[in-house]
């Protein structure tokens, strides 16, 4: 729960950021003069994602709609940044970061949380094949998804 809640905050703030360097024109000029930005910041988000999004359910934590709801709207904007930074044609260097960048964050938070019971439940190898056969794959369909959707635009 505690990770839910840092999760939110750290998202919440990234919404104002974003919102006020947006509405204020700051974003446009300083992307346009660094234009790895927006790249790195999608890559690290994936990290972060991977980190504290894992695991889909646990033992004392079972699936509910508030993870579900976490995990599809995280993967999902990853998904639409990939498709507006990369553009078409480039699923499986979607599919090959994702699942990378996603076992970087999951060794993040095993040594985050090392020692502490919780890594008994949360890194099963039930919860360990299926977050990185599911996200990655996911991550990989919504990003066609969505090309093909700006395609027809």
């Amino acid at each position: 729960m505690m990770f839910a809640a840092i999760y939110i905050a750290v998202i919440v703030s990234l919404v104002a950021v974003a919102y006020w360097g947006a509405k204020s024109g700051r974003f446009q000029h300083f992307f346009k003069a660094h234009p790895q930005i927006p790249k790195i910041l999608i890559l690290g988000y994936i990290v972060f994602a991977g980190c504290f999004v894992f695991p889909i359910r646990s033992e004392p934590f079972p699936l509910d709609f508030q993870g579900v709801y976490l995990l599809v709207a995280s993967y999902g904007v990853i998904a639409l940044a990939l498709a507006g930074i990369w553009g078409p044609d480039k699923g499986r260097m979607v599919y090959i970061v994702t699942f990378l960048l996603t076992v970087v964050g999951m060794v993040c938070r095993y040594l985050l949380e090392f020692g502490e019971v919780s890594n008994t439940y949360n890194f099963t190898l039930f919860n360990i094949i299926s977050y990185l056969a599911i996200i990655p794959t996911g991550t990989t369909i919504a990003y066609h998804w969505i090309v093909r959707r700006l395609k027809q635009r």
